[in-house]
């Protein structure tokens, strides 16, 4: 049971675009030309967006803890070593009988670290109930409160096909309940204080505020049966009487309960009507907002052909839409005329306010009263995506900035913020605390490096999760962790292992007119391009060509031409859709294969798979948590419904062994 589309290296910028959409009315003309464009990109992507989404399944809540931690009737399986030596990865092909050369090897590669033996006895428990069944989306919010009674923020038991959320409660962790907020509150996360649990969102603005939605807070002193909300008190009214400015977008992002009280988060956004703004003859064109205004492409980038560089000293490619070339990217003939915000009536607050969301804190510190807390200016970054969690008794906060990177301040009382120095996860897929530690899963150097990291008294402590992949894993393997959790025993997280089905076969290939082949590497849709003697034309990687004067993308970039020689007549051509029709024909569905990863001290990890320890085929883990000295994990079984038909779920108990 998965959760839907969910890729860190996607969302983020799903997340974006979703706000920025509640930030921008663009007005129907120029949506027209955003959904063409968007279309044409869809067909260059889809292949690898599709086949990136299944790594990162996003983990929820343990809905067994605490009478399962004492199984009366348990399968036992002993965890042994996970280091080997297997060698060997597969090199056939699919599609051709022509030897291709192999697709060149990475230039950095990495060195898989000596992985220690697991630590752990294993349990197998079977609750028999639908109601333990239940997946949370991703994102940094913790679904799961309370050491019993517990509260959860799950999708419904056995439901495959919707993802909404619901709150359910539970007082022994087996036999669950759903409950009502009894408010129209959107909450995403639950935190819990001396009995008292809390969960964060927003909620329909108030009348004539200006705003599109409130900030609230729904609390239960019973376990979570009853709930009450109420409105955080968020002031917006200077930011909406900005020129420009129709009205503010309001999103809670972040919250964090300890003993020093109750902290939350929020960023607020000017929402501007810009295509009330421009000039009626310019707003069918494709145009572009930027810092220092919006920048309309002229007409006559229509039908001329340009050449746009894409960076540094890649490759350059030939386009010939105006609806594919940005105006700063424009070369000779496709000029872009800029608007500024003053030109267009909208002052400078309100146009910083729309590119960098202002960032709003609120702390209570008797759980119940709120008070704005002013963020500080000095400390840098983009405040309002920060992610915030407890720290000790107090509370600490991983705050991105323009340049991708990320730092992280802590705080004792929630209103004084220390700079603790840089932090090695740019991406926070998970954050979790204990005992003074920070633990994030994530990526870092952007993208690069999916990773675990871990910052003590003595810093960070940084694992590559790349090299937890053994040889014998298979070709162009991802990996990534998901959700994390740290007690006495240590670090232990849920790791997502991804062999690229295309490349695992050595690739596939189709034919082209003159004996012309195109190989396919991987399901990002990387390709190479040979001439009916074998030699290598070019390679497209992503709908760049290295060599456009043989293989040259043209019009909406998603068709290609192919010429043997620079300048020489075009002798076939071929689509995007014919390279993700190869991709996927003829190769076996994706394997995720998932994973329990384990650290005594945050360097030195195990790794052994969910399937062996539940000794079945897992599809998915509905989360991870520490009770006591144990280690529990919530697995979902691909093969073994209940007998309604919903997904099964055991839950796998680790017991140290000494």
């Amino acid at each position: 049971m998965t959760t839907p589309d969910h890729d860190p290296r996607t969302a983020l910028v799903a997340d974006r675009l979703a706000r920025r959409a509640d930030t921008v009315d663009l007005g129907r003309p120029s949506v027209d030309v955003v959904v063409r464009r968007g279309r044409q990109r869809q067909r260059r992507r889809q292949a690898t967006l599709g086949a990136a989404a299944v790594v990162t399944v996003a983990a929820g809540s343990v809905l067994a803890i605490g009478a399962l931690s004492r199984p009366t009737s348990t399968d036992t399986i002993t965890g042994g070593p996970t280091a080997t030596d297997v060698d060997g990865t597969p090199t056939s092909t699919v599609g051709s009988t022509t030897a291709v050369p192999p697709a060149p090897t990475v230039a950095d590669p990495v060195v898989p670290a000596e992985l220690a033996a697991s630590p752990f006895v294993w349990n197998r428990v079977d609750p028999d109930a639908a109601e333990a069944v239940a997946m949370m989306w991703g994102g940094g919010d913790e679904p799961l409160a309370g050491d019993g009674p517990f509260v959860a923020w799950s999708t419904a038991p056995g439901r495959t096909d919707s993802y909404s959320p619901h709150l359910w409660r539970s007082d022994d962790g087996v036999s669950w309940e759903q409950v009502a907020l009894g408010s129209d509150l959107s909450s995403r996360n639950v935190g819990e204080r001396d009995g008292v649990f809390f969960s964060y969102g927003t909620a329909p603005a108030t009348a004539g505020s200006g705003r599109r939605s409130d900030l609230a807070l729904a609390t239960s002193a019973d376990g979570g049966r009853t709930w009450r909300t109420e409105t955080v008190p968020l002031d917006t009214s200077d930011l909406a009487a900005e020129d420009g400015v129709t009205s503010v977008g309001v999103v809670a992002t972040s919250m964090a309960v300890s003993a020093a009280g109750v902290l939350v988060s929020a960023q607020v956004t000017p929402v501007i009507d810009i295509a009330s703004l421009l000039p009626d003859d310019v707003i069918s064109r494709y145009w572009e907002v930027r810092s220092e205004g919006v920048v309309v492409v002229d007409d006559a980038c229509a039908a001329t052909p340009t050449t746009i560089s894409f960076g540094g000293d890649a490759p350059a490619s030939t386009v010939g839409d105006a609806t594919t070339v940005p105006a700063a990217d424009a070369g000779p003939g496709c000029d872009g005329t800029t608007y500024s915000w003053a030109d267009l009536g909208v002052s400078a607050r309100a146009a910083e306010a729309m590119m960098h969301p202002e960032a709003r804190f609120f702390l209570a510190t008797d759980g119940s009263t709120f008070e704005p807390i002013p963020v500080p200016d000095d400390l840098g970054g983009f405040w309002s995506g920060a992610r915030l969690t407890s720290l000790g008794d107090g509370f600490a906060a991983l705050v991105g900035s323009d340049d991708g990177t990320s730092r992280l301040w802590s705080s004792a009382d929630g209103r004084t913020w220390t700079d603790r120095g840089a932090a090695p996860v740019s991406y926070v897929e998970s954050l979790a605390e204990s005992d003074g530690r920070l633990i994030a899963t994530g990526w870092a150097n952007g993208f690069a490096r999916p990773t675990v990291a871990v910052f003590d008294d003595a810093g960070w402590h940084e694992t590559d999760l790349r090299t937890l992949v053994r040889p014998d894993d298979g070709r162009l393997v991802q990996i990534n962790a998901s959700h994390v959790t740290a007690g006495p025993n240590g670090v232990s997280a849920i790791g997502w292992l991804y062999v690229d089905p295309v490349a695992e076969v050595g690739g596939v290939t189709f034919d082209l007119d003159g004996g012309l082949r195109v190989h396919v590497d991987d399901t990002s849709g990387t390709h190479r391009v040979f001439d009916a003697g074998g030699a290598e034309l070019a390679t497209v990687s992503l709908g760049v060509s290295s060599d456009p004067a043989r293989v040259t993308a043209i019009a909406d970039e998603s068709l290609f031409e192919v010429r043997t020689e620079p300048g020489g007549p075009v002798v076939a051509t071929y689509s995007f859709d014919d390279v993700y029709t190869a991709a996927s024909s003829g190769v076996a569905p994706p394997e995720i294969s998932i994973l329990f990863l384990h650290s005594t001290d945050g360097v030195t990890w195990s790794r052994e798979s969910l399937d062996d320890l539940a000794g079945a085929k897992v599809s998915s883990s509905g989360g991870i948590r520490v009770s006591g000295n144990q280690v529990l994990v919530a697995a979902n079984l691909a093969d073994e419904p209940n007998p309604d038909g919903s997904p099964k779920q055991v839950v796998l108990i680790a017991t140290p062994t000494t």
